[in-house]
């Protein structure tokens, strides 16, 4: 198999420049590039062979998520209610999801980058997003709807993320395993917000 070429949206940062010109260089785009950018992270990458890199979109990603979170969290019974606010489970996640996959592909010699990886989670949260969202407005305890919007929504941006991984590594033996790890991690992720947040009555841990 062979990689995908995985460029910076835009160009490049070039080295020769500060620091700080090259953090903003991240969040620099072209106005109509986000919405693009959203609906590519739902899409395999089958048409392009480029995925671009930046932070604005999965920035954006994490404020919508805080805040249906927090909505569903201000809903639940009082019983129910996680002693964790979901903003602190979000900033555990976004550290620890990309070390986990950072040290799984490099176990399996892929060519991704850290960098790389952060843009692809955090394009990835998008998938929460639709998913909890669409179970909030519709009716928080209904199960079914959860379920069916994590499939269309979680799956789709899970599967763009694994296939991109799965391209860029070199062993083919790591492959399936690497992939099926970070899959089952995100999606027993969005099961656990679900139930946490957003399901008004389901109570995690009895006080």
């Amino acid at each position: 198999m062979k990689d995908h070429s995985i460029i910076f949206l835009g160009s490049e940062p070039l080295k020769d420049k500060d620091t700080i010109a090259r953090v903003l260089s991240y969040f620099t785009m072209p106005p109509n590039d986000l919405p693009n950018r959203i609906l590519q992270s739902f899409t395999p990458p089958v048409w392009s062979r480029h995925v671009r890199v930046d932070f604005l979109g999965p920035c954006l990603a994490f404020i919508l998520l805080a805040t249906v979170l927090g909505y569903g969290h201000a809903y639940k019974v009082s019983s129910a209610v996680y002693h964790r606010s979901p903003s602190e489970v979000l900033v555990m996640y976004c550290v620890l999801m990309p070390a986990i996959c950072f040290v799984l592909t490099n176990l399996g010699q892929s060519s991704i980058s850290f960098v790389q990886i952060l843009s692809l989670l955090g394009y990835g949260l998008y998938g929460y997003v639709f998913t909890l969202f669409t179970s909030f407005v519709s009716d928080e305890t209904n199960n079914i709807v959860f379920y069916l919007a994590m499939i269309l929504f979680t799956g789709a941006s899970v599967l763009r993320i694994c296939l991109i991984i799965l391209l860029t590594i070199k062993l083919p033996a790591v492959r399936l395993l690497v992939c099926s790890i970070i899959a089952i991690l995100q999606v027993l992720f969005v099961v656990f917000l679900y139930f946490t947040y957003v399901h008004s009555s389901f109570v995690f841990i009895k006080h």
